[in-house]
């Protein structure tokens, strides 16, 4: 999964960010880039929609609400009434009101939502094997993935609690 042309490059622009933490970030934009148009070619999924569907597939057993995905996914309130407007829309989820806060509404898959998921989600799985086979020693990418996860790790300590306050992902 090399990038085009210089895009990415640092190492030959002496002004361009380097670090770690550009690296994760350009990492992190470029599988979000790949998955975006497997999503959108699969399931018509945005990868948002995408998270907001697995967010509450998660909380299946009991009941989502729109605060989940503010806290689990970082979406402005705005931004998560939208995402949930377009996939009620489609039919992928259904709003009720909850019988013991009127202010609240649960959020529940319906089955369309969750055949749909179902047949997003092997795009994880297709690009861990792309990245797999780019790195291809088994013991290479063990140690690759126990350094990615040191350091998400280390970047909890060294980021304080506000910032962090509830920002983890589906």
């Amino acid at each position: 999964m090399a990038p085009k042309g210089n895009r990415g490059e640092s190492a030959d622009r002496p002004d361009a960010p380097s670090g770690v933490v550009n690296e994760l970030l350009m990492a992190g934009l470029e599988l979000g880039q790949v998955l975006e148009r497997g999503l959108r070619a699969r399931a018509g999924l945005t990868v948002n929609q995408f998270n907001v569907l697995r967010v509450i597939a998660g909380r299946e057993s009991s009941t989502a609400h729109a605060v989940d995905l503010i806290r689990v996914l970082g979406m402005s309130s705005a931004h998560a009434t939208t995402v949930l407007s377009q996939l009620e829309e489609r039919g992928l989820l259904e709003r009720h009101e909850s019988a013991t806060d009127r202010r609240r509404r649960a959020i529940h898959l319906t089955e369309q939502g969750r055949e749909t998921l179902r047949s997003a989600l092997p795009l994880l799985g297709d690009l861990e094997e792309r990245l797999a086979t780019v790195l291809g020693d088994p013991a290479q990418r063990a140690r690759l993935r126990a350094e990615l996860r040191e350091a998400r790790l280390a970047l909890r300590h060294g980021i304080t609690a506000q910032e962090w306050d509830d920002c983890v992902g589906p």
